[in-house]
């Protein structure tokens, strides 16, 4: 939140906002989009809760918290097991120089990790961002292989591909040996939901790596019916996490 008066401009001309009424029109201005949660490496703002309100695409913010949120909270009894990177991490392993990816992923100790998940894009320009669809990629060491997850009939399979022989020798998997497998995955019936099924999935699969409940299986778990739930489940969660780090 702002706490400094700002400066701002009303019809072109610069106003200190001496008078009361431009002063209330600035500071509302200022304060529109709050910070509504601080948690670890995620900020989110009232702008991007807002996201989860109608049939909107979610943003790389509400699943990087999603997937802090497993790694650190919900999950975090497996934590050595695991790595959740976010999507602005995902976005610099795909498009980064590959000699600059060394010095970001050592500090996240992925040859340790038995289950890698990343929020796959399909924006594959540097200079622009934005992109119109998310699909989950996961790496299992046991069986050395990136298993890529797609609720809209693999459009992402290009661009998961690539990704995961970028990641490789990242894990330290054998490239000989490595297999990317297109895995069977619930489906959208829209063009809007496909964040939410990739936050919905990987915790589906966090659960089944980490807890061993795999009685379930995945499209009897992550439906339409479920999905269409989650956005307002995903608003509380946001409100209990950001009063417990409020009080």
């Amino acid at each position: 939140m702002l706490l400094l008066k700002p400066r701002c401009y009303i019809g072109g001309v610069a106003n200190s906002g001496n008078d009361d009424t431009r002063w209330l029109f600035c500071s509302t201005m200022a304060n529109e989009d709050a910070i509504v949660l601080n948690f670890n490496d995620s900020l989110l703002r009232a702008s991007d809760l807002e996201i989860l309100d109608g049939p909107n695409w979610l943003n790389d913010k509400l699943i990087g918290f999603c997937f802090e949120y497993y790694e650190r909270e919900q999950f975090n009894h497996s934590a050595d097991k695991l790595s959740l990177i976010s999507p602005s991490v995902t976005q610099f392993i795909k498009l980064a120089p590959v000699e600059e990816l060394t010095v970001i992923l050592e500090s996240l100790n992925l040859p340790l990790k038995q289950f890698v998940f990343l929020a796959v894009n399909d924006n594959e320009d540097s200079n622009n961002v934005g992109g119109t669809h998310w699909s989950l990629l996961v790496y299992i060491r046991s069986k050395q292989e990136f298993h890529h997850f797609d609720s809209a009939n693999h459009a992402n399979e290009h661009i998961a591909k690539k990704l995961a022989y970028r990641l490789q020798p990242f894990v330290h998997a054998p490239r000989g040996r490595m297999k990317f497998i297109e895995m069977d995955s619930p489906q959208q019936a829209n063009c809007y939901d496909c964040g939410i099924y990739v936050i919905s999935i990987a915790e589906h699969l966090c659960r089944e790596f980490c807890e061993c409940i795999n009685d379930v299986s995945l499209s009897h778990v992550v439906t339409a019916t479920t999905v269409s739930k989650k956005r307002e489940q995903l608003k509380e969660l946001i409100r209990s996490v950001a009063e417990e780090h409020a009080s």
